[in-house]
């Protein structure tokens, strides 16, 4: 194959956030995401080789739009979605001590990662090269967690 090639399979990671203080209600306390200085979440972007091309915020929701999909954060989840040759799993460990550091959150509640079947997995940066790689990853970061594979993987 020749020429410049994109890889459109989107990445989709969601990670949300529980307090041993018990203030992750819906009190104005220090447990929000949102309280993450915007500068330290455009570092974290960087780590996944996306950038920052608009923000805009509400009431419940700090939106990015990236040049690799989007980014929404609230109150005790945020939700990363990005394609092309993007290291999404990359944003997991820095986010997870931006949002102790600064939100006092010290519990993963749950953690969500989902894509479909690369068309040129051979172009992806680790650990997004195969799926096994992806599910090493956060296995290392994560205890108990399961992988599941839906539908068939030679065809998409």
């Amino acid at each position: 194959m020749t020429g410049h090639f994109f890889e459109g399979a989107e990445k989709l990671l969601e990670i949300w956030f529980l307090s041993s203080n018990n203030n992750s209600g819906t009190d104005k306390g220090n447990n929000d995401l949102r309280n993450i200085p915007r500068d330290l979440i455009e570092e974290v972007l960087n780590l996944v080789n996306c950038k920052v091309l608009k923000y805009a915020q509400s009431a419940t929701t700090d939106t990015y739009v990236l040049s690799e999909s989007s980014m929404f954060i609230f109150q005790s989840h945020f939700v990363l979605k990005t394609c092309g040759e993007t290291t999404l799993l990359h944003a997991v460990q820095p986010m997870l001590a931006l949002a102790r550091d600064y939100c006092e959150f010290d519990k993963v509640d749950q953690v969500f990662y989902s894509r479909r079947k690369f068309l040129r997995p051979e172009l992806q940066k680790a650990p997004h090269s195969s799926f096994d790689h992806e599910v090493a990853y956060l296995d290392s970061i994560f205890e108990g967690g399961c992988a599941y594979v839906l539908g068939r993987t030679n065809d998409d």
